[in-house]
């Protein structure tokens, strides 16, 4: 009888590691914040809470801007090229005045160490002289 209860319980043991085990590589959300500094013809650059990529460029690629240069909508992509390598592209669509800017954003790729990241949130744009400051704010989960 002492061995049925030795099994079980080196069982109940086994079982609570592989839990607790399984629990630990799970990736909870995180909040983060991105402020891109947008140059109009020139190079733009941000800094991030993303671990690993704490600064960089910024560039835009295949996007799309519709109505005048007082309001308008813009949809395309950003892609965010971290300083120590790595990045990711982000899916941007935005309504805009003369006040600045408002919008979504989702991360629809990503490579080197952030390779598998996902998120997506709000973000927040003020014009400056010759370019816009952009906030992006949201959760990412690896």
């Amino acid at each position: 009888m002492s061995s049925f209860i030795t099994r079980a319980a080196t069982c109940v043991a086994v079982a609570a590691v592989a839990v607790a085990g399984a629990a630990g590589t799970v990736n909870a959300a995180e909040s983060v914040h991105i402020d891109a500094e947008e140059v109009f013809g020139g190079v733009s650059t941000f800094t991030s809470t993303i671990d690993g990529c704490a600064s960089g460029t910024v560039t835009n690629a295949g996007d799309r801007v519709t109505g005048g240069p007082r309001f308008g909508t813009f949809t395309g992509f950003k892609v965010f090229s971290c300083e120590g390598g790595g990045g990711f592209v982000v899916r941007l669509s935005a309504k805009f005045d003369e006040t600045g800017s408002t919008g979504t954003w989702v991360v629809v790729d990503s490579s080197g160490s952030l390779a598998g990241l996902h998120g997506s949130g709000t973000l927040v744009g003020t014009p400056t002289e010759g370019g816009i400051n952009d906030v992006y704010d949201g959760v990412l989960r690896p």
